[in-house]
Formats: C-alpha cells, structure tokens, sequence
C-alpha cells in the first residue's frame, strides 16, 4: 500500500576483496532464505561490504548462524533496521542498467527497464549475483567486445569456462556468435546459465557440466576461450585452457587480482602464452593472451 512502510533488516559483512565470492557461492548454492543481497565496493579501499536483506530479524539470525558456520575467514559485520523504501532505492540504485559497447546489460528489473532498446541482456532476479557489475565479470565483457571489433566474431567459436550465470555467454550471442560452448563444474551454475538464456529468449545449445579438461577430452578447439575464475583456479587449470586453443586464438583471463599478477604473469611466460592486452578496474586484472 503506498505510503506503508515495513521493517526490513540487513546484515553487511566486510570482509578483504576477493572473500566477497564465498559469500556470493553460499547465495548462490541456496542455503540462505534470503529477500535480496548486493555487495559494494568502496572507492580506493580494499574491501568488500556485502550487504544481506530480510525481512524479519529472525530470518536475518538463521542466515548469519548458517554462514557464520561455514566461514574460516576474518570478518566484521553489522546489523541494521531499516524500512522497505530505503532497501529498494538502495537496491534499484544497484541494480541499473550498464553498457558495454552497444549492448545494454540489466541485472534484474526486466519488467521496470522493459522499453530499452536492443540490443538487452537480462538477467533474471534470482541470479543477480552474476549481473556483470562486479569488476572480474565487467572485465571480461569489455575484453570480448574487444575481440568482436577485431574479428568477425559470428565465424568463431567461442569457450566460456565457469560460465556461472551466464552472461559472457549471452554477451557474445548478442554480439552474433552463434557457436558458443558453456561449461560450469556446478549443476546450479549450468541450470542458471540456461534459464538466463531462456529469460532472453537465447539457445544455448551447448552449456555443459564440467571443466576445460572434460573439453579437452572432447578433443574440441576454440578461437577465443574465455574464463574468468579465481587466480589461484586460473594458475592451477591454465594447461587445459592452453589446449583448448586454435592456432591464431586468444584466451581471456579474468579475475586476478593485482596482488597475485606477478605469480600469474611467471606461469604465462613458463606455459609461453604472450600478453596481447590487459585491463584493470580497481583491485582486478583481465589478460587477453595468444599462443
């Protein structure tokens, strides 16, 4: 009713950049009973807030005891009252629209941003956490666009490695790739990419449950590899990526953090992969690299 205004209460947890996934992996495996969630990125800090909503102080004790138990890392938080106002202002606020070259990028609210023009990307409300604002993922879109100037990216086939919610995957389509395989070890990431692509109206008709080594097994190549993951993962499965490659291909890592690029950078110059382009945006690196 307007003008009525319920209580909502929030939990925001601080914690160093790069612990924010744990928490975006804890939403996304559906232990939570939660209203919403964002995470938020302080300007020349160098940590993370991530901000959980409910609707009743109960509710919001359980989700803290559930995550509580399946933290090892440090950690401060805070609880908050506020009304539901706020919360959706805040989270609206989170939630706008974005381009990248000319596609339009909409983390939730399709039906609020409905009269956009194409060409749109939607992502459903339940898998926000994949909407592209964070920097790894923002990274990665700006370096596929990258590559479609460059190449006539409909001729091309295209590997996006824990394709998560989906949306490099739905990036490139609109950008007119058609031959695109997405490839996730979690069968929940596989279902959301699918349901991604069905709340576009897109076919994915290759998105598999696996890793870049069950690809490799496939015997299948690619002309450009996406994988934006972890650092720590990205060192460990950088082999099996570096097999996926075509002749004259390209490979796009995201989500290194700065700290850790000296150590990435020694296992590209060992496995003789060449730095074609980098990016950075705040505390994160993306590597365009050739064979």
């Amino acid at each position: 009713i307007k003008g009525f205004l319920m209580k909502l209460y929030s939990i925001s947890f601080k914690v160093e950049i790069g612990f924010e996934d744990i928490f975006e992996a804890i939403i996304e495996n559906g232990f939570l009973d939660i209203l919403g969630y964002n995470v938020e990125y302080p300007a020349k800090e160098n940590y993370a807030i991530i901000n959980i909503y409910n609707e009743t102080n109960e509710k919001l004790e359980n989700n803290f005891n559930l995550i509580k138990d399946k933290l090892d890392i440090n950690y401060n938080y805070e609880i908050k009252e506020l009304d539901s106002e706020k919360y959706l202002t805040s989270y609206m606020d989170y939630l706008k629209p974005f381009k990248v070259g000319d596609i339009t990028i909409v983390p939730n609210l399709r039906d609020y941003y409905k009269d956009l023009k194409e060409p749109v990307i939607y992502i459903a409300k339940q898998y926000a956490f994949g909407s592209g604002t964070h920097e790894t993922t923002y990274l990665a879109l700006e370096m596929i666009n990258q590559y479609s100037l460059n190449n006539d990216i409909k001729l091309r086939s295209i590997a996006d490695i824990g394709c998560g919610s989906g949306i490099l995957s739905l990036f490139s389509y609109k950008l007119g790739a058609r031959n695109i395989t997405s490839v996730d070890i979690d069968s929940d990431a596989v279902h959301c990419s699918l349901d991604n692509a069905k709340y576009n109206d897109i076919n994915l008709n290759n998105v598999i449950l696996g890793n870049a080594k069950d690809l490799n097994n496939m015997n299948l190549k690619f002309d450009l590899v996406v994988a934006n993951i972890e650092t720590d993962i990205l060192i460990e499965i950088i082999a099996d990526l570096k097999k996926l490659l075509k002749e004259n291909s390209y490979l796009i890592l995201s989500g290194i953090l700065l700290e850790k690029e000296s150590s990435m950078n020694n296992v590209l110059r060992e496995k003789k992969l060449k730095i074609i382009n980098r990016k950075r945006k705040n505390d994160w690196v993306a590597l365009m690299l050739s064979l």
